[in-house]
């Protein structure tokens, strides 16, 4: 069992959030300024015109974004050290959609399954899913986006280890902070996006 939360424990650096925070948007966030136009009966402003760096434009003119799959199943194997991972396995999608006012909404419906071979005639099976919607706004400073505001949703994080065909199911607490809560770093060329949480060894490729 003690390898199986080691395997988890590696699954758990895979999400880029994984609380709720279902507080009302802050005053000032972009789901306020919404709701303050409706409420004035007026029409809300017009979205900017696309300014800023290339990387900026490519973020926002390339969503919605889908994540690679191939690429982060290299990376999570390649983080099990100690464990004789025999294969990683990811399906489902996780998907990003970035509007002009930098408002963002990761969708994540990711099914993870890792196997390993733990000697002695047992095969430890990890599934980790991902299910859940979590939505708010950036600041861009450079290649780092900040939140603002309060994020609305979260991502849900179920485990299940089976080892030998005997399973259970297998909490692991997901890390405190939220999306609405993690600064991450961007880089955009071509229409490939790479972006990475703070404190993540993983960087998550969008096509």
């Amino acid at each position: 069992m003690k390898r199986a939360i080691m395997v988890m424990a590696g699954l758990a650096m895979v999400a880029l959030g994984g609380c709720r925070n279902d507080e009302p948007a802050a005053a000032g966030g972009p789901e306020a300024a919404g709701a303050a136009a409706a409420a004035g009966g007026t029409e809300a402003a017009p979205s900017p015109e696309l300014t800023g760096s290339a990387e900026l434009r490519c973020l926002i003119e390339g969503s919605p974004w889908h994540v690679s799959k191939p690429d982060l199943e290299t990376q999570l194997q390649g983080v099990m050290r100690g464990i004789d991972v025999t294969g990683v396995h990811m399906t489902g999608d996780q998907t990003l959609t970035v509007t002009p006012v930098l408002k963002a909404t990761f969708t994540d419906g990711i099914t993870t399954t890792i196997t390993a071979d733990l000697g002695g005639g047992m095969t430890m099976r990890v599934t980790q899913k991902h299910t859940g919607t979590a939505s708010g706004g950036w600041q861009v400073d450079g290649n780092t986006l900040t939140p603002q505001g309060a994020w609305t949703g979260g991502i849900k994080i179920d485990n299940k280890v089976t080892i030998n065909g005997r399973s259970a199911n297998a909490p692991i607490a997901v890390p405190e902070n939220s999306l609405g809560d993690v600064p991450m770093t961007y880089t955009c060329v071509d229409g490939v996006l790479n972006l990475q949480a703070q404190g993540s060894p993983f960087i998550y490729q969008f096509r």
